[in-house]
């Protein structure tokens, strides 16, 4: 099973088409994170597609035959722990609990896997210690 983080940016032409049905019709999973998207206008949207790792290639080759740009991310969110202060305060705007403050050494704690990509932490960051990375 393979589970990856893909950006899609779809143009005015393949917006109002049923790419992602057609992804689960293929055996895959797909876990929309984010998504903006306007019938007849370009969109974009960060995916979780998950499956058989042949099933998964399969899928970005769809995608792409289908004229929607796929970006792959693999490592989203960077923490700049040095400049890190430990202060919760993009604890408190994750909305899916992927930071947290550890309650026993009160350090920061990150789980990449629970990451929606919402860029709320960043915005919360006072010392610019987290940061989306290049890809996004």
């Amino acid at each position: 099973m393979k589970t990856i983080k893909i950006g899609l940016s779809f143009t005015p032409e393949n917006a109002d088409k049923p790419i992602i049905t057609s992804l689960v019709r293929m055996g895959l999973e797909c876990n929309i994170l984010r998504a903006s998207i306007t019938q007849g206008k370009q969109g974009k949207a960060i995916i979780e597609l998950s499956g058989d790792n042949g099933d998964v290639d399969k899928g970005i080759e769809f995608l792409k035959q289908h004229d929607v740009t796929v970006k792959m991310y693999t490592e989203n969110i960077i923490h700049y722990e040095e400049q890190c202060v430990h202060c919760g305060a993009c604890t408190a705007v994750c909305p899916s609990d992927a930071l947290t403050m550890n309650q026993d050494t009160w350090q920061l704690e990150f789980d990449m896997e629970k990451c929606l990509l919402c860029g709320h932490c960043v915005k919360a960051c006072p010392t610019k210690a987290i940061d989306l990375s290049e890809e996004l």
